[in-house]
């Protein structure tokens, strides 16, 4: 009889001990915003990679424009959990009133910076001496870059939905380039198509806002062309920081703030390097604390991410593979993120 208890008992504690392990590993369900260009896409990979091998975590993504996503992850109900790759510079407006006034939205502590600008394919650039935004405003010049057949030329400010679009159509009025070009506001893939068609054939041009880190600068020789030098902000929203001039250079105008954005901005010099954050919802520090901390801590450089895209997006290797191998090769660091 005793020999019996004594087996029934170590039977339950096994019992207990298999339904905790179970309990351990069926993990919090958690949302990631799939966003519409290689680099969230390549972040993604990452995190979603640690979020199930370290905490269990069942991961799902969800397509929707960026103000949407900062909106449901200030609702905390679990219908988007990260954004991972928050341009500060396009989603300022987003930032302010989710991150800072309304705190229901946090931002890992070390962002990476990002910087972007006008380019143009090199070899194009080469063959009729552009060095410069300034070198675009010649309507002879301008007819190289027709792509739709008007006789105007054409150049793309961004993608539909992106907060980075809307400061390229600025520039694109400030520096006087609408009087030659028309903006074009098409998918970051039809943009990639479009490059690979000029560069196959060495004819046409094409003039385009892009951005680093990026695997594009390791596919195709490209030129980014000079821009005055920023020399500050303009906005009411700097006053106080140390990059507000009442003059300075870089006046926006969020379109969320006002219907006559685009003529109420200014911005005639270069973006000023940008930090890119994880953003992620507040309420997953109760949800979820080991998860809320790590997203906290996570801290990428431009060199991981221009290496994640490349790997994916342009020698199409299996993201969950490089997610997996980079890990391996960084332990270290993931260490550091995933430390209680």
């Amino acid at each position: 009889m005793k020999l019996r208890a004594l087996l029934c008992a170590v039977a339950a504690v096994a019992s207990i001990g298999m339904m905790q392990t179970s309990s351990a590993y069926a993990g919090e369900a958690v949302v990631l915003a799939d966003l519409t260009w290689d680099e969230p896409r390549a972040v993604n990979a990452i995190l979603e990679e640690i979020l199930v091998s370290k905490y269990g975590a069942t991961i799902s993504h969800i397509a929707a424009e960026q103000t949407a996503v900062f909106q449901a992850m200030a609702k905390g109900d679990g219908s988007v959990d990260i954004h991972p790759a928050v341009w500060s510079g396009a989603q300022q407006a987003n930032i302010d009133r989710f991150v800072t006034e309304e705190g229901k939205v946090r931002l890992n502590l070390k962002p990476y910076d990002a910087t972007d600008g006008f380019y143009v394919p090199k070899f194009f650039a080469e063959a009729h001496g552009l060095k410069s935004v300034q070198d675009l405003l010649n309507p002879e010049i301008a007819k190289l870059f027709d792509i739709n057949g008007d006789g105007r030329g054409d150049y793309w400010p961004g993608a539909p939905g992106w907060g980075v679009t809307n400061i390229y159509r600025v520039k694109g009025v400030s520096y006087g380039l609408e009087k030659f070009y028309d903006p074009i506001v098409a998918s970051d893939a039809l943009l990639k198509s479009q490059l690979e068609s000029v560069v196959a054939k060495k004819n046409g041009g094409l003039l385009f806002y892009y951005w680093k880190p990026e695997a594009l600068h390791q596919t195709y020789e490209l030129v980014q062309l000079e821009e005055p030098p920023f020399d500050g902000f303009a906005m009411d929203a700097k006053n106080g920081g140390a990059d507000y001039k009442a003059d300075g250079c870089y006046k926006y105008v969020d379109p969320k703030e006002s219907a006559d954005w685009l003529t109420q901005s200014s911005i005639k010099c270069s973006s000023p390097a940008q930090p890119i954050f994880i953003a992620y919802s507040a309420a997953l520090e109760q949800r979820s604390p080991d998860i809320a901390k790590f997203l906290s801590k996570v801290a990428i450089e431009p060199a991981d991410v221009s290496g994640w895209i490349k790997d994916i997006s342009v020698d199409k290797k299996d993201p969950q593979a490089v997610a997996k191998d980079w890990i391996s090769a960084n332990q270290d660091r993931v260490n550091a993120w995933t430390a209680p």
